[in-house]
């Protein structure tokens, strides 16, 4: 990901239209060189980045605890009229070896209503709705805002990190974040939910109160029987049968305007958001599988040609080892030969023949080899080239045809949503048909508990004996219920004991990772070789634990400041590293409270190399002389910011700020 250009629109303190070019000139030159003096608007630059960028999740300076609204109003510059501010950001990412220009646009107004933003995405110089009303999620594939802050941060904070509280903190945040594990968390969560909502089912009331109750029920059916057969056959013949009349005429035409798609509207709408979800995760898998092996297919005849060199390179490597042992050999048998009193012709032509045969031996293993291939690889390549291209170009056929398949799926339930009628076509014969429904559902209600009552009465007797058997058939239900919620809860609590087993082994197994990488970061940028030779990180707390040359813990607080926040810098710059991707890195204030030793490691040791692409917002009192000369071989675009007291206005200005020593 590279950052081309930013504007700033009476953002902050700065007025007016404000534009920075950060587009690297070219490889060697990564740094953006910002300078400003304090309160001239270093941090707000920061925070134009991260607010345009994650909008309302940004993790502003000055932000706190304020509504997202009340906090763009106040990034309004503040002059005579003005209420609205905006942002726009440039940048470039790459897709599946396809370079993406995105361009955002990111403004907002105070009006009589409160403070309303617009925000727009334009990609390859069109305007994307469906982009922009997706940003956030969008984002995370660009730059996810819960790693940022391992790549947008203030110098002189970042010392709170080697802490051991803060700095297990924003160890174990970054990993939960790099690894996923929030999934795991919601999902041990859920059923801690579910285990609670079954252990406090209530239980089914006694059945001796449902036997008391049918029996006293039974007394008062027997008088009532001969009414209600008679009521019964009115209810059929005067009222339901009119009622299944009108429906059906109801239901005929409720048919031909479409209604039976309207019903099905939620299934259809689903079944057309599953498609365009599946045709999406095909997308996935198909980049997934590019990812892998499946590029080595388009360069087979590249793979032959290597394997033929390298035989051709392995005979060169033998004939080399051969050369001292073939002399040896060749006098060994000369002289059996001699000792046999060969004839002297015989000796003379072997004799030519094996000076020739050692001469075009030693030819041969002069020349070079440019591949020298270790066995692993010519194994690897052997494989590919019988028969693992073969299997990857059937994969790669499979996985065009599915997503062929699903690309149909979804454009055939697109047409038949599409055929849904609207909801005015079909609401007042959906209403009658509604009512009808409801008044024959009445109906036959009353019908069906008609005749239940009277099958009761008919069969008095023979109810009792029934009622008691199903009493005891629903009490054993009862129990196989009782035993399914037992079952559910044990395999349940065995689920969760599985998850928090797999957190552990997996943040042990990426914990290693992150160790070495920030170790390496650290000792890059120590003066004192020797200080600290290892670290680790606990998997259970992420406590951060340093050890000196006898391999005993050394505490945080035994460091300087200056090496504490090295260290800080090093678990930030680790930690990226683990990140896998490569974005641009920002940095306010890069060398806070060092002294000169360690601010030239820094300045040596890692500004050029903390990314493809760093910003750095800079005092006069930090790049500035000999730091500044040490920093011009990777410096791509200076810039400073001008504040004026008059105006309370700050100015972005192309060149650096004026030559001063560093302190």
């Amino acid at each position: 990901m590279i950052f081309d250009e930013i504007i700033l629109h009476d953002f902050g303190l700065y007025q007016g239209e404000q534009r920075i070019e950060l587009t690297p000139p070219e490889p060697g030159k990564p740094i953006v060189l910002i300078g400003g003096l304090n309160g001239g608007g270093k941090t707000t630059f920061l925070d134009a980045l991260q607010l345009v960028l994650f909008g309302a999740h940004a993790k502003c300076s000055n932000r706190g605890s304020l509504a997202y609204s009340e906090y763009l109003s106040r990034c309004i510059h503040r002059r005579p009229g003005n209420t609205e501010a905006g942002i726009e950001m440039a940048f470039r990412h790459t897709v599946e070896g396809t370079e993406e220009h995105y361009h955002l646009r990111r403004f907002w107004k105070v009006s009589g209503s409160g403070c309303k933003e617009r925000f727009e995405v334009f990609k390859n110089g069109h305007a994307e709705p469906t982009l922009a009303d997706n940003w956030a999620t969008q984002v995370e594939e660009f730059f996810p805002a819960n790693i940022a802050h391992l790549f947008l941060f203030d110098g002189e904070q970042v010392e709170a990190y080697a802490s051991q509280s803060d700095s297990s903190a924003l160890i174990g945040a970054a990993i939960q974040n790099l690894l996923g594990l929030d999934m795991v968390d919601q999902l041990e969560k859920d059923l801690l939910v579910y285990e609670r909502r079954k252990r406090s089912e209530e239980k089914d009331a006694p059945r001796h109160t449902e036997i008391t109750s049918a029996q006293d029920k039974v007394r008062d059916l027997r008088r009532r029987v001969d009414a209600l057969k008679q009521e019964r056959a009115s209810l059929q013949t005067h009222r339901i049968d009119k009622q299944r009349r009108a429906l059906r005429k109801a239901e005929d035409k409720y048919r031909k305007i479409g209604g039976a798609l309207y019903d099905q509207k939620d299934a259809i709408e689903k079944k057309w958001a599953d498609a365009v979800q599946a045709v999406q995760d095909g997308e996935f898998a198909l980049r997934d599988f590019a990812g892998g092996a499946a590029p080595l297919i388009l360069a087979r005849v590249l793979l032959e040609s290597a394997e033929l060199r390298d035989q051709h390179e392995e005979e060169c490597r033998r004939s080399r080892d051969l050369a001292d042992a073939l002399v040896d050999r060749d006098k060994a048998v000369l002289k059996h030969l001699r000792g046999r009193k060969a004839e002297k012709q015989v000796l003379d032509a072997l004799k030519d023949f094996f000076e020739s045969d050692r001469a075009k031996r030693e030819e041969l293993g002069k020349k070079d080899t440019v591949l020298d291939i270790a066995s692993e690889v010519r194994s690897d390549l052997h494989s590919l080239l019988r028969g693992d291209l073969e299997q990857l170009a059937a994969d790669a056929g499979n996985h065009l045809s599915r997503q062929n398949r699903r690309r149909r799926d979804e454009e055939q339930t697109r047409v038949e949503y599409e055929s849904i009628p609207s909801s005015d076509t079909v609401e007042d014969v959906a209403k009658e048909r509604d009512e009808l429904r409801s008044d024959i559902a009445e109906l036959e209600a009353m019908y069906a508990a008609m005749g239940q009552d009277i099958e009761r009465q008919q069969r008095e007797l023979e109810r009792q004996e029934q009622s008691l058997a199903r009493l005891l058939e629903a009490d054993a239900k009862d129990q196989g219920r009782r035993d399914d919620r037992s079952r559910i809860l044990r395999h349940s609590g065995k689920v969760r004991g599985t998850l928090e087993a797999f957190r552990h082994a997996v943040i042990a197994r990426h914990v290693r990772r992150i160790e070495q990488l920030v170790l390496e970061s650290y000792k890059q940028l120590l003066r004192k070789g020797g200080l600290v030779t290892r670290l680790s990180i606990d998997p259970e707390d992420y406590a951060l634990t340093l050890f000196g040359r006898d391999d005993e813990p050394l505490s945080a607080e035994r460091l300087s400041a200056g090496e504490r926040q090295l260290l800080a810098i090093a678990l930030l710059w680790g930690l990226a590293k683990a990140s896998g991707r490569p974005l641009p890195t920002a940095i306010d204030t890069p060398l806070g409270r060092l002294d000169s030793v360690h601010r030239m490691h820094l300045v040596e040791r890692y500004l050029p190399y903390a990314s493809h692409q760093i910003l750095l917002l800079s005092t006069d009192e930090e790049i500035a002389g000999d730091y500044h000369e040490r920093l011009r071989p990777w410096i791509g675009h200076t810039y400073q910011l001008t504040y004026d007291d008059k105006t309370g206005a700050t100015r972005i200005a192309t060149g650096y700020l004026p030559s001063k020593e560093a302190a």
